[in-house]
């Protein structure tokens, strides 16, 4: 297999996938390369944004993220409860994409140190949270997001959890808060030190929980 440019896929890069606007992948291309200034916004990848929300504390769950170079942040800033993107992973010697699903449950473990349940079906993952014991997890929706900065083809899911002890396995998360759907959205109305798209994930997480989980 070869990357975007041509090249052969090596072991020590780190590939995401790139791919069209309608999420039709096209091939590998090094995170570095995807995530250089005036490369970005030309070319899509995938990325898998989830929001966080304990249905006993009633509270959704927002990480700080540690500042990236190659996302061109200068400070920590609050993001979703789970983000981050697909990459390829080498298994039996071939590179295959993670999914949504997949990224989801990896993400989920290293960023906050919880083991996640994904369902596939919906009214699977609705009866599960019936008699929520753990964490679980759906992928709710697919789209495009694309801005003058990002252009990403984006999986968006929920996960619930009753769990609050938390391990931040790959460093990249410095703090973690739980704010109810009305103190997040106070925060979202009156700062400015969070990742753009969280207000719509957040807009969408609850569009999802008003309708299926009250």
């Amino acid at each position: 297999m070869k990357d975007i440019n041509g090249n052969e896929l090596k072991d020590d890069v780190e590939y995401i996938i790139h791919c069209k606007s309608d999420g039709t992948i096209v091939a590998p291309i090094p995170k570095e390369y995807a995530h250089k200034e005036g490369v970005r916004p030309k070319l899509t990848h995938y990325s898998t944004w989830a929001m966080v929300y304990n249905p006993t504390l009633r509270k959704y769950g927002l990480q700080l993220k540690q500042p990236k170079k190659h996302d061109g942040a200068h400070s920590p800033k609050w993001d979703v409860g789970v983000a981050g993107h697909n990459c390829y992973e080498k298994k039996n010697g071939e590179y295959k994409p993670l999914s949504f699903e997949e990224n989801l449950i990896k993400e989920t473990d290293e960023e906050i140190g919880l083991d996640v349940k994904v369902f596939y079906s919906l009214n699977e993952f609705l009866e599960a949270s019936k008699e929520l014991n753990g964490t679980i997890g759906y992928i709710c929706e697919r789209f495009h997001y694309r801005t003058s900065i990002n252009n990403e083809w984006v999986g968006f899911g929920l996960i619930l959890t009753t769990k609050t002890d938390l391990e931040f396995k790959d460093k990249e998360v410095l703090k973690f808060r739980w704010l109810s759907p009305d103190e997040l959205k106070k925060y979202l109305d009156e700062e400015d030190n969070y990742y753009s798209a969280l207000p719509i994930i957040f807009e969408k997480a609850e569009k999802f929980r008003l309708k299926y989980l009250t």
